[in-house]
């Protein structure tokens, strides 16, 4: 079996890191992938073992098809494969869904939900959704389309990390400084908490919000590093360290994940996605949406007695392979392919 990942980027984000644990999902289940990308990370994807194939700038224009650059992508992608269609497609990027469609039409092709966007996910056989909010929306709006749902949520796939070093406490936001990640209420929450002094503050992240939430802080009175964008953000967490992740939305989101596999003790706003991923609060704590004094309640509660959110992490931890392990998506991947054949067979 041969897999195709499809990735037209600007920049470094979600869609980065899926492409990583899907290419490592593929190694662990024996199945042969290749990545066909074009955006600002070629590089550490190969450094990562992601076997890439340079995309061409065309390969979202209604014009690709009648480019040199079709026949030559078509050629190179089968190659890898005896000479045959891809088995399917993972296309991250929908802009490129038709492209690929119109180059392998026997493959089968899917995308994933790194947003609720649904415009063009009804020219894909199959959409894979990521919690139960989003999976109802989304399949109520493709309804009618050659679309297929499947909440099948991430493959992830991380090498087991070294234990986390003692360390002091400090509380660490990591996310783009934009309004979806919600650091006003983070920030506001700091100011509101009974406990002080407070441990450091880090901002680990970057987005037209910095300059906003530095004057924030001022007006607080609480001081707060602002640590830019890490491509490894948990490269120097400590058991001390405590994550607060406050969006108003998410999908699933990997920093989650890869914060219960290190074992980092995490608070997080309570929508669908940081829900499923924190076990509705086994794993880590839950507060409303955008609700600073209930931030600031879990705050002063994990600084009073940290060894309870550490030990949620710890139980994380120990259940991720079976929630979230490679064996699970690929099971569940597996089983969303053979409903679309058969429907196809049926309707032949």
């Amino acid at each position: 079996m041969f897999a195709l990942q499809v990735a037209v980027m600007k920049g470094r984000g979600g869609v980065f890191t899926s492409l990583f644990h899907y290419a490592r999902m593929f190694d662990a289940v024996g199945v042969k992938s290749l990545c066909l990308y074009r955006g600002p990370a070629a590089e550490p994807l190969r450094a990562g073992g992601v076997n890439v194939l340079d995309a061409p700038q065309s390969l979202t224009s209604p014009l690709f098809p009648f480019t040199r650059d079709f026949a030559h992508v078509q050629r190179e992608v089968r190659a890898q494969n005896g000479g045959r269609d891809p088995d399917f497609a993972m296309v991250h990027s929908d802009m490129a869904l038709r492209a690929v469609r119109r180059m392998f039409p026997t493959t089968v092709i899917m995308t994933r939900c790194h947003s609720d966007k649904t415009k063009r996910k009804r020219d894909a056989d199959i959409v894979v959704t990521l919690n139960p909010d989003q999976h109802a929306r989304v399949t109520q709006e493709l309804e009618g389309s050659r679309a297929r749902t499947f909440m099948l949520g991430h493959p992830f796939m991380m090498a087991e990390p070294a234990p986390l070093p003692d360390g002091p406490t400090r509380i660490n936001f990591v996310a783009r400084f934009v309004p979806a990640k919600d650091p006003l209420t983070f920030v506001t929450a700091l100011g509101l908490t009974n406990t002080r002094p407070l441990p450091p503050v880090r901002m680990i992240g970057a987005g037209p919000m910095e300059e906003e939430l530095k004057a924030l802080f001022t007006q607080i009175g609480v001081d707060a590093e602002f640590c830019g964008w890490r491509p490894q953000p948990f490269a120097d967490f400590t058991r001390g360290d405590i994550l607060v992740l406050p969006s108003t939305w998410e999908g699933l989101p990997w920093l989650l994940l890869e914060a219960q596999q290190r074992g980092v003790a995490t608070i997080a706003s309570n929508i669908s996605g940081n829900a499923l991923a924190l076990g509705e609060g086994a794993y880590g704590d839950i507060f409303p949406v955008g609700d600073a004094a209930a931030l600031a309640q879990k705050l002063d509660a994990a600084l009073a007695n940290p060894g309870v959110l550490r030990d949620k992490a710890a139980n994380g931890r120990r259940t991720l392979p079976d929630r979230f392990g490679p064996e699970a998506f690929w099971n569940g991947l597996k089983g969303a392919m053979a409903t679309v054949r058969e429907s196809e067979r049926l309707h032949a």
